[in-house]
């Protein structure tokens, strides 16, 4: 019988330890990849996968804890921290729930226009939408949402459906709107898509709405999937500041994205503020992988949030992101 200081059991545990050296540096790699600047596709891919990377973590620690590993349990609870630091604040809502509800805001990718109309109009009657901002929007798409009460609801609107499913974006809306780009700038945002631009007379108040749909980062277009959205960020700096703004849409980007963090810094992104923690909205609804990252938005400035959230919907990879806000 092996003794419990016999040279196998001294192997046993430092193949132990080895291994778990390789898991921790492992997933803290993956974890820093959040920090690389880099349009090649295989990191930008990776960069999604930072919830993955804290999930991992906490079964890591939990396995050192569980094998006794005392010399491992230090950096493996060091790295733990460190991506606590990062992934445990979208846990916490900082909501402004008392407040009066001033503008109700929705966004839904149609995929392609599939989207199920009756569920669409469902949530947006369900919610009390103000504002409904639509990519991927095609004319039967709008037909059929139409059809199903759209303009009865939100009788005002700007954009274009596009026959060709992919770069048609419209924008309903309760109160009246005026269009200050019907488009955007398409050459200069780096994007295929529609992304117009329009001022939204909420009684008492006018709030800037830029609705977004950059290119996204397929292999050989991150190059100009990065572009689009360092376009948005200068359109951010730009806008004026005497009104709210909105930017709602399919970013085609998530938190793990530098790119992405640059056009959200100083905003309020509406899912994390709500405290919704993980937020995934792709792919949903008929796909054999899970949801796990959020590429669907919406950014406020100068607005509280009362609450907000989420809805899968048929016929759409993308769920619906609503939110509640109140003006200060």
């Amino acid at each position: 019988m092996s003794s419990p200081t016999s040279p196998w059991v001294g192997r046993t545990r430092s193949a132990l330890d080895v291994l778990i050296a390789v898991v921790l540096v492992s997933l803290a790699v993956v974890g820093a990849l959040r920090w690389l600047d880099v349009t090649w596709y295989p990191v930008v891919v990776a960069q999604t996968a930072g919830p993955f990377v804290f999930v991992g973590l906490g079964l890591l620690l939990v396995v050192t804890l569980l094998l006794r590993r005392w010399w491992m349990l230090v950096p493996v609870a060091v790295v733990t921290a460190v991506a606590a630091t990062i992934a445990v604040p979208s846990f916490y809502a900082h909501t402004s729930p008392e407040a009066s509800r001033g503008l109700t805001v929705m966004s839904s990718n149609l995929r392609y226009g599939g989207a199920n109309a009756l569920q669409v109009m469902d949530a947006v009657r369900f919610h009390a939408v103000d504002v409904l901002v639509l990519v991927e929007a095609t004319p039967d798409a709008i037909a059929r949402l139409t059809a199903d009460g759209l303009t009865t609801e939100l009788p005002r609107q700007a954009g274009e459906a596009r026959p060709d499913s992919f770069t048609g974006t419209v924008i309903f809306s309760r109160y009246p709107l005026t269009t200050v780009s019907a488009t955007g700038d398409r050459e200069l945002e780096n994007t295929d898509s529609l992304q117009p631009e329009v001022l939204v007379k909420a009684p008492g108040h006018t709030v800037r709405l830029k609705a977004v749909h950059p290119a996204a980062p397929t292999d050989g277009r991150t190059d100009l999937w990065r572009a689009g959205l360092d376009a948005l960020t200068t359109w951010k700096q730009e806008a004026p500041t005497t009104d709210p703004v909105v930017m709602a849409g399919d970013f085609n980007a998530s938190f793990g994205h530098p790119a992405f963090r640059r056009l959200a810094d100083g905003l309020d992104d509406a899912q994390r503020t709500a405290g919704d923690g993980w937020v995934r909205t792709w792919p949903v609804v008929g796909n054999r992988m899970p949801p796990y990252v959020q590429l669907d938005h919406l950014l406020s400035r100068d607005l509280s949030v009362i609450d907000a959230g989420r809805i899968a919907i048929n016929g759409t990879d993308h769920a619906m992101v609503w939110a509640s806000y109140a003006f200060r």
